[in-house]
């Protein structure tokens, strides 16, 4: 908790002194985005922070919840990709990396190699937005490990429904009543056979879970989710009008190519920031979309057929016991009469 006060106070002290000591002199309109920026900063920053300290028991759920599904995705015949995802994961962190130590280069050139100008700017608008992307890398790791759960229910109901056509076409070839079983392998290569009924339903439930994990997620990261949004939209429009006056002014000097550079950079990172909080979502919402159709192909009646199936069978059963019952009490009735009838003739 003390190092996010120390942290907290850092930025805003710096947003403070980096209004008072440059943004007086720029125009009114300058002011108010680059006033805007620091508001949000800070907002963003706070929430961060907070919710990191009062809402850390959710890591522990979450992480709780993302090994219980994936035991239910193995059972179901899946293989989850960890090591795939450990390396996108890297692969964000490096470009993440890369992105800043290239801005806090441009920074440094920019500022003229003036030390204590260097460590505001880079207090005011590296290490807030650095602590933003280490935020939404959580949300976007939870949305694509959800993403990845959900393609990976798609893809056993689609080889269900595959496995299941090429069943009924070699039953109706064969003389012999139709079994619903599915083959998966397991790790030492041996097979189990399960009833497709019992896996849709299975699979059911972890959509079900996946779609409660993702509302908890959603709620979770929602506060951070919103003040990002507004800060890259601020930000944004403020760099493209710096863009904008950086390329009329009548005489071209060094210092104003490395702001142009530092603008360019600055609406990467702020659209990937964006993009890191619409994508994932889009990739979870479509690939959950897609599971209604897949069990469109399944027979509707498949499973309503299997339980008509039992309940003829046991409803036979017991017409068969209550006919045997009745044959004998008839044949006992019988056997009783024939012997009364005989007795007074003997």
């Amino acid at each position: 908790m003390l190092y996010s006060i120390v942290i907290a106070s850092a930025i805003m002290i710096a947003s403070v002194l980096q209004y008072y000591e440059f943004d007086w002199k720029i125009s009114f309109v300058e002011q108010m985005l680059f006033t805007s920026e620091y508001i949000m900063a800070n907002i963003v920053v706070l929430a961060v922070l907070i919710g990191c300290h009062y809402r850390h028991c959710f890591y522990q759920q979450f992480l709780e919840k993302l090994l219980e599904i994936t035991a239910s995705m193995v059972t179901c015949g899946a293989t989850v990709d960890f090591q795939r995802i450990e390396t996108i994961f890297n692969r964000l962190l490096l470009g993440v990396a890369l992105l800043f130590g290239t801005e806090i280069a441009l920074d440094f050139l920019y500022n003229d190699h003036s030390f204590w100008s260097f460590v505001k700017i880079l207090s005011v608008y590296m290490l807030s937005n650095i602590i933003n992307v280490l935020g939404l890398i959580q949300y976007t790791f939870l949305q694509y490990f959800i993403f990845l759960f959900y393609s990976d229910v798609n893809r056993l109901l689609t080889s269900y429904k595959v496995r299941a056509s090429c069943d009924k076409q070699s039953s109706a070839r064969r003389p012999m009543l139709y079994e619903t079983t599915v083959v998966t392998p397991s790790d030492d290569g041996a097979t189990l056979l399960y009833d497709y009924a019992y896996l849709i339903d299975l699979l059911r439930a972890i959509h079900f879970e996946l779609n409660e994990l993702l509302e908890q997620v959603n709620n979770c990261f929602g506060v951070l989710i919103v003040c990002t949004t507004t800060a890259s939209f601020v930000v944004l429009s403020q760099q493209i009008f710096g863009i904008y006056q950086a390329t009329t002014v009548p005489a071209w000097y060094t210092q104003d190519t490395f702001l142009l550079l530092y603008g360019v950079l600055w609406i990467v990172l702020h659209a990937a920031k964006v993009l890191m909080v619409l994508y994932p979502s889009h990739l979870v919402h479509k690939e959950r979309d897609r599971t209604g159709p897949i069990l469109y192909h399944f027979n509707p009646h498949e499973k309503d057929a299997a339980l008509n199936n039992a309940l003829v069978g046991a409803l036979t059963t017991y017409l068969v016991i209550l006919i045997q019952f009745d044959t004998g009490l008839k044949q006992g009735q019988s056997a009783s009469n024939t012997s009364q009838k005989d007795g007074p003739g003997t």
